[in-house]
């Protein structure tokens, strides 16, 4: 039931990143269009994209990359080690990237809510109030690291789970 919330979660937050690459594509052609016939392009665009839809694009699917681990992972050792022994140090490596996600959550959550208070913007052709995009930070790493302890739960929990890439076959999953 949990893992298929965090499961859920993960697909959410990769359609808001496809929705919002969809519009920074969509914004990109109508500033060059309007740019080309009638010399006016979209004030701010650049920033609007740079400051909202790239960052949303990065870490809003972290957790979809995780379910579908396909993050990067080398497994030169790995591979040599007895299946028992495959299986700890797999739970060990997720308990500590786990680890490692807390605290960017924790830490982006911390610079979102600062720049928040401060109402942060960035000077470019527009003011660009940028704290609502800081905010995709720490929802990416707290997806993802619910992601990750799910996984690391069904790593001690079932012998048969296995960590390589969901191939094509098995994409509705």
């Amino acid at each position: 039931m949990i893992l298929r919330l965090i499961r859920h979660l993960a697909n959410l937050l990769a359609a808001l990143a496809l929705v919002s690459l969809f519009l920074m594509m969509l914004q990109t052609v109508v500033d060059v269009l309007a740019s080309n016939l009638s010399g006016r392009p979209i004030p701010g665009n650049l920033e609007i994209i740079s400051v909202y839809h790239m960052v949303l694009v990065v870490f809003l699917p972290l957790a979809f990359v995780e379910k579908k681990n396909e993050h990067i992972s080398v497994d030169l050792v790995y591979q040599m080690l007895p299946s028992r022994l495959q299986r700890w140090v797999l739970v060990a490596g997720y308990l500590v990237t786990a680890t490692f996600l807390g605290l960017l959550a924790w830490q982006t959550w911390a610079d979102a809510m600062r720049s928040y208070q401060l109402n942060e913007m960035m000077m470019g052709a527009v003011y660009v109030t940028i704290w609502p995009a800081k905010l995709a930070l720490p929802v990416g790493f707290s997806a993802m690291l619910l992601m990750v302890l799910a996984n690391a739960y069904q790593a001690a929990t079932e012998p048969d789970f296995d960590p390589s890439p969901v191939s094509s076959d098995e994409v509705g999953s």
